[in-house]
Formats: C-alpha cells, structure tokens, sequence
C-alpha cells in the first residue's frame, strides 16, 4: 500500500464497481452496490449514503443508505444544499471531511427540526458520528448529488487513499447515472450500448491483466477507426494510436493545440469541428480525472460525426484510463522518490553498504565515471520565484526525456527546487570527453527550455568528472559553486562547469565584501578618477591585459593610436601609483580587474572607507 494513491485492493474495488455499471440499468441496484462496496473496502466505513439532487423539489434525496441506520425512515430525509455534511458537500461542489465530533456537531447544527428527527430515529441508540467524509457526485462541473461515509468507531480514521477512492467512486455514480437517464430516454439504442459495455468491460480486463496504456489506446482506436492522443495534465503527450495517413507535422499541431487548449477546459468535454490538412474533422476533448486532481485529457479526431451515445462510450472508457493512469503515476511517483532519495544521500558523501546496493539496484554501477549537473529555474522578472509544481515536473520530465533520447546512462530528480541529473559515462571515456558531451547535453536541454518557456531564468551548473559513487558528492558540490556564481556574479551564459572557472575559483571563496574590499585596494583611486570625469582609463586597462599587455593589439581593439595607449598606461600608473614593471603589483591588479567585470553591483564602487568613516 502506497501513501495518497490507491491500494490494489481499492482498485479491484473500483473495477468491480465499473462491472456492475456495464451489467444492470437498475439505478437503485446500482448505488447499493457501489455504496456496499464503498463501505466494504474503507476499513473506517461503518455506514453511508447516496444523495441525488431533485430540481423540482430542490432537495437532495437519499437514494440508498446502508451500516447502521434504518432505511426506510433516513430515506425521508431530505436536505436543502449546505444542511448538514451532505448539504455542505453539495453547496461546496469538494471534498470535505469533519473528523472529529466538533465540526460533525456544528454541521448538524443546520438541520431542520424535521431533518433532526427523522436522523435521531434513523440511527440506533448509543450510535454517535466520530468522522465523516463526503464527496460531490460532479456531471459536466455541476454537482448532481453527494455520497457521504460516516465512521462510528473512534480508534477508526479515514485515510487519505480514502478520499481518492471516494472522489473515484463518484466520478462513478455520476457515469451510472448519466448512462440511466441515456437508457431512459434512448431506449431504441440499447444494441448500441450493449455493444459500449463490451468494450467497457474488455477496457476493464486490460486494467487488471496489466496491459498498459499503449494496449488501451490501442483498443480504442480499433473500436471507434478514430485517431486519439492522450496528454497529461500540463500538455505533454503521453501516447497516441491512430491511422497510417496521420502525418507528423499534423501530429506536431496537436501537440501544440492541446497545451494551449487544457488551461482553458471548462467542462468534462468539449466537441468541436475543425479543418485539418484541407479536411473537415470533428474534434473531441474529454476530461480525465476529477474536478480537484486534474490527469489530463483524452483527444479525439472524427472524420464522421459521432453521437451522443459514442462520445458517452468514450467518457466510460475515460474512467478506465484515469484508473490506469493513477496506477501508472503511482509507480512513478514511487520511483522518483527511491531516485530522490538516493540521490540526497549519495550526494551527502555517506556511502555505505545500503547505498551501495540501491545504486545497483538503480543500475548504477559503484565503478564508472560520473558527473553531477543542476539546472536552477526562477520565474522572471524578479528572478527569485520558484518555478509552480507542475512547471517542475514538466522540466523533470523534459531532462529524463532527452536522457533517454541521447541512450545516456542516468536520471535526473527534484532536490529542493532544482532538478539535479546524475550521469553515468564508461571508465574508459577521458575526463574532457565526458565533460565536453555533458555540456553539450545541458545546451541542448537549455534550448528546448527556453522554446517553451521563454520568461524563464535559467542556469544550469556542472561539476567535474568523478572516478566512482564514493566521490560523486563533490561533483554535485562543484555543480552548486557553478549556480552560486551564476545567481550571484555577471557571467556570459547560463551554462558553467566547474572546469572552466579559473580566478571565478577565488570569487567564490570570499564574500562579496571581501571581494569590494580587495578591488578598493588595489582599484579604487582609478575607479573614482573614472567616476569624476567619465573617463576610458579602466576599460582601457581591462583591454590590455585581455591582448596579454600587447600594446599593437589593445590600441587595435580599442581603435586608438599606441601613443594614445601609452598615454592612457602612463596615467593608470600614476593614479594607482604603481609600476608596471613590477610582477607582484602587476599580478594584483589583474586580478582585481578580473574579478571586477564579474561583480554585478558596480554601482557600489568605489566605496570610500575614509570618507565615509569620517562623516
């Protein structure tokens, strides 16, 4: 059992239920069965009911209640929305759980003196409320009726697998009821849909013989001769099955259309017609999931119009999709969290023999070479925001996806905020070929990146090359040192691996302050010289020892004669009061240039101490 996901046996459950929708149009039968079997799975459920709401009398009416009430008198309870857990449920259109006698007391507190009584007379003696959960039944984003559980034993507690089984559950009684009403109005098309419980219940089978998602759409498609994509919740796909004709630029378009058309869903589905490639089509979008946990969308192109009753059919087969996907997600969400902790742990330099194990049960092998890379993503302007959950896990997603595409060994997971990658390279591979593919590895995935999220600030830092597990903590540390000067100092490009940082080494083994207060040192006169008169002196000094102090070249790449640069030299020297000649002085000042043109803050220079300590 997982925690927040659903057990084996709640799926089962679920299944079940769905089984029992597909092989009776008797409405009643149908909510005891899911109630029973609701009440049978929670450990804590010791009784419940099912309310649908009633336009005409604008009351929600218990349509089944089973545990320890008496029926035949709860039954005549009905409640307006917001009376009691029911009717606060209703009102609120979410989940909502009272776990302790406190806030059931408070929610019975709006019953009607009619109400009151028939629930006192309902419930045997000595029988108290020690929590309750309810969960909207939703049809199209309006809510058509409740399902509520009630607990009676105090050292018994819903759970959180509880209340997704629940929302699942409803997402079931609103397809039961939706299919009663389709079968009382249709009942010329009973053929039809008996052909749709076929494929709901083969849809079924799949599930619990482990087929996978790929085989479900697969199956789908052969049903309906349609081509369907299935994308997650922020627009990545997930797969598809379509006809030979489909073309991949027309593939590419729904890509595209489906991340910018999921934000804006609405309802359960929408049905529109569009013109594809000179062809007329009917496109189907259809919600997966529930109305508080969205998994994503199933999207269908019709070349013939379908009805009512087919795209009924494909919303049953949604349900299917949305129980596998919850399975699948399950698995993944596990995985990572093995990843993520290894990876915590590996990078905290404790290697011991459990590590040692999960590293091979991961594939990684304790011999190989390795390097560590962290990519650091904020939302601009401001640059300080974290990127929002599903934003990281699409970035997630992105890294683990061009790992796979490149056939590189590794894998890359959350680490408070960042995504941090761990590769894995042949003990044979040198040090600089290993390094030179990580690299280009992290410019790539820079650029697709940036494609998508062009507001976004990036950097991405890689530390050096490591011979085994035992001594990966140190590249990762080398690739935080890459983050922190790129956050904290002017560089160039957002990619920096620690092998190529030179003086940036001494950067940022010093404090900022330090730093001003070595560039004061040895800069300072000639900085406020420049201040004063807005001069070329210091631009011309940083010129000259980029040309190596080659007096031809700084005068060409400053487009001055060499006498001008003499000039220039001779009144640097005198300002500074220095000598060029002189190896120490000359080496203390190239590096406060050095470091200067990496400070971001220059408006803080010069900072004059003894003016400012004698004001």
């Amino acid at each position: 059992m997982m925690q927040d996901t659903l057990t084996h046996r709640q799926l089962k459950s679920l299944i079940h239920v769905s089984n029992v929708i597909n092989s009776s149009l008797d409405i009643d039968t149908i909510f005891d069965t899911i109630l029973n079997e609701a009440i049978s799975v929670v450990e804590a459920g010791g009784g419940g009911s099912i309310w649908v709401f009633d336009k005409q009398q604008d009351r929600l009416i218990a349509k089944s209640a089973q545990g320890l009430f008496y029926p035949h008198i709860f039954k005549s309870i009905k409640l307006h929305s917001g009376e009691s857990m029911t009717g606060m449920t209703f009102a609120a259109a979410k989940c909502l759980e009272f776990r302790n006698d406190a806030e059931i007391k408070q929610a019975l507190a709006a019953l009607t003196p009619f109400n009151r009584d028939l629930l006192e007379r309902s419930i045997p003696n000595n029988i108290q409320f020690t929590s309750v959960i309810s969960s909207p039944i939703l049809q199209k984003g309006e809510c058509i009726g409740v399902i509520t559980l009630d607990a009676f034993e105090k050292s018994l507690h819903f759970k959180q697998e509880d209340i997704h089984l629940l929302e699942a559950i409803c997402h079931q009684a609103a397809i039961a009821l939706e299919r009663s009403t389709l079968y009382r109005e249709k009942e010329k098309t009973v053929h039809k849909l008996s052909q749709s419980l076929e494929t709901h219940r083969n849809l079924a089978n799949l599930v619990v013989n482990g087929a996978g998602i790929q085989s479900i759409m697969e199956y789908i498609h052969k049903k309906i001769g349609q081509h369907i994509f299935l994308f997650d919740d922020i627009g990545v796909p997930i797969c598809s099955a379509g006809l030979s004709s489909f073309t991949e630029e027309m593939t590419e378009y729904f890509k595209q259309y489906a991340r910018q058309v999921i934000p804006l869903l609405e309802s359960s589905r929408t049905v529109s017609d569009i013109t594809l490639g000179g062809e007329n089509y009917q496109l189907i979008i259809l919600f997966l999931g529930s109305k508080l946990k969205s998994l994503g969308v199933l999207m269908i192109l019709s070349k013939q119009k379908m009805g009512e009753l087919d795209i009924s059919a494909l919303e049953h087969a949604c349900t299917i999709i949305s129980l596998e996907l919850v399975k699948e997600q399950a698995v993944i969400e596990t995985q990572q969290r093995l990843r993520g902790e290894f990876v915590t742990k590996l990078f905290s330099g404790q290697m011991d023999e459990t590590l040692i194990s999960k590293a091979k049960n991961l594939h990684f092998d304790p011999n190989r070479n390795y390097v560590a890379f962290i990519i650091n993503a904020v939302n601009q302007p401001n640059g300080q925001k974290s990127v929002d959950n599903s934003t990281s896990r699409n970035l997630l997603h992105m890294t683990n996806r061009l790992l796979q595409e490149r056939n590189l060994q590794g894998m890359a997971v959350m680490n408070e905020n960042q995504i941090v990658a761990l590769l894995s390279y042949h003990p044979k591979l040198s040090s600089s070929s290993i390094i030179a593919e990580t690299k280009e590895l992290a410019k790539m995935l820079l650029n697709r990146i940036q494609l998508k999220y062009q507001e976004m600030d990036l950097s991405i830092g890689i530390g050096r090359m490591k011979p085994g597990l035992l001594y990966v903590h140190q590249s990762f540390k080398e690739a935080i040192k890459c983050i922190k000067f790129l956050k904290n100092y002017q560089f160039e490009h957002p990619v920096l691996c620690y092998t190529d940082l030179g003086v940036q080494r001494f950067i940022l083994q010093n404090s900022e302050e330090e730093l001003i207060d070595f560039i004061q040192e040895v800069l300072g006169p000639l900085i406020e010289y420049e201040q004063s008169r807005k001069g070329e002196l210091l631009s011309t000094l940083i010129a000259y020892f980029e040309q190596n102090q080659n007096i031809k070249k700084t005068a060409a790449s400053l487009h001055i004669h060499t006498n001008t640069l003499n000039y220039r030299l001779k009144r640097i020297s005198e300002i500074l009061l220095t000598d060029f000649s002189d190896s120490q002085q000359l080496f203390n000042i190239l590096l406060a240039c050095n470091i200067y043109q990496y400070i971001k803050n220059k408006e803080t220079l010069p900072l004059n101490r003894s003016k400012t300590s004698s004001q």
